[in-house]
């Protein structure tokens, strides 16, 4: 579930209308925090902020539609929860490496940052394979990963472009260019260049910096053999 968020740029956003509480859906641009936990950039004029300000309660959905058939059989998340409203120059670079149009605007006097702080995910893996699940078994502790994400972005940027312009060209098949890396989780990393966004994932979860090392060390020996 939180592999589908990391994957996920758009989201169905719901929040309670306000005045009457009436549920009220809409569409929002979606990025992810370290730890997994949705974040969004909406403006004031926005009903959905509107509603924010008024009751922080709401919900995201993202999902993958198959290629062909059933759209009910493609799995879909939806975490519930409280949005705050949320300044960090971190939390901004994580959602500009989703959306690097998005640094266009996100500093007009009505646009804003929202996280949302789970309380309860609701899964559906296709047809009648659905759980339910607590953010604990969803987001598990990622401290020493957030605590190290900017010194290895600066690392890997660094010292190890060609390694990246692999990651990009052969593993992702993207085209050559001056590729960096933007952001990096638990699950995977987001590369950039210009205002290209790429995601390369991790085959499995990682959570220490001798855990990341040898994850992007196996990233690149399979990019060598491409």
């Amino acid at each position: 579930m939180r592999q589908l968020l990391r994957r996920a740029r758009t989201c169905s956003l719901s929040t309670l209308n306000k005045g009457d509480g009436t549920p009220y859906g809409s569409l929002a641009n979606i990025a992810t925090d370290v730890a997994g936990w949705p974040l969004i950039l909406i403006s004031r004029l926005a009903w959905h902020t509107q509603n924010l300000l008024a009751d922080a309660r709401a919900s995201v959905l993202a999902g993958e539609l198959p290629a062909k058939g059933d759209a009910l059989v493609g799995p879909r998340v939806t975490v519930l929860g409280r949005f705050e409203q949320v300044e960090n120059r971190d939390l901004r670079r994580r959602y500009f490496a989703r959306h690097p149009e998005a640094a266009m605007y996100a500093d007009f006097a009505d646009f804003s940052f929202w996280r949302l702080m789970p309380a309860n995910i609701h899964g559906v893996a296709g047809f009648g394979r659905i759980e339910t699940l607590t953010p604990e078994e969803v987001f598990p502790p990622a401290t020493e990963m957030e605590a190290l994400e900017t010194s290895a972005l600066e690392h890997m940027n660094r010292d190890h472009a060609e390694t990246i312009h692999l990651y990009a060209t052969k593993i992702l098949r993207a085209p050559p260019g001056p590729w960096q890396v933007l952001a990096i989780d638990p699950d995977g990393a987001d590369l950039g260049l210009h205002e290209q966004s790429l995601r390369i994932d991790f085959n499995t979860p990682v959570f220490s910096a001798g855990a990341l090392r040898e994850r992007f060390s196996k990233l690149a020996y399979e990019a060598r053999k491409l």
